[in-house]
């Protein structure tokens, strides 16, 4: 087993980044939906979904592009980059304490990304409990196996808007593992799923 202390800040965070032409590819599916007027990416790294977002979309027509960031220096790149853009906005926190904060509130009709990937023993115990939290109140069991991109997704989906959608890059885990069995049923019962 390998302990936290002996692990690296980027895999502590989960972060593992997205190539530009993956962000392309999936914002490409959408910027044509008349449908998407408010999209969250609550994992923005560096910004790669967001500049593929502004790129593509009519930014006009959209009335918010939020972006969440766990690491502040990543989130002040994605500030800069969006500078000048009202409807754009940056948030430096953990995604988990702002769905805590917000999940009843803020909805959105596009949500994506790609998710960080931690393991359990990882997490801070705050983000256990959210974690935990997460599962229970959508149907799954919670236990020290689950990466935590499983309770980040089903956050995301119960954070969307009738007939929004979510676009993640996902492990083949979600096919395959026994502990995303629960997401799997999570997911069939209430999202109609596509596969590109």
């Amino acid at each position: 087993m390998r302990l936290k202390k002996d692990a690296s800040a980027q895999k502590i965070r989960g972060a593992y980044y997205t190539p530009d032409a993956l962000a392309d590819f999936m914002v490409r599916n959408f910027y044509h939906d008349n449908t998407v007027n408010k999209i969250l990416e609550p994992s923005c790294g560096d910004g790669v979904f967001v500049d593929s977002i502004i790129e593509n979309f009519d930014m006009q027509n959209i009335e918010l592009l939020r972006a969440i960031e766990i690491d502040q220096t990543e989130a002040d790149k994605v500030i800069a980059k969006a500078a000048g853009l009202n409807n754009v906005q940056v948030t430096a926190e953990d995604f988990f304490v702002y769905y805590n904060r917000y999940k009843k509130q803020h909805t959105y009709d596009l949500i994506i990304g790609n998710p960080p990937y931690v393991r359990y023993q990882y997490l801070t115990e705050d983000q256990r409990k959210i974690h935990t939290e997460i599962l229970k109140s959508n149907g799954m069991k919670a236990n020290k196996l689950i990466n935590i991109w499983v309770s980040f997704l089903a956050a995301c989906v119960s954070m969307l808007n009738k007939g929004g959608k979510v676009a993640f890059v996902l492990p083949a885990e979600l096919l395959q593992l026994a502990y995303a069995e629960d997401l799997r049923m999570f997911l069939s019962t209430i999202c109609t799923i596509l596969f590109k």
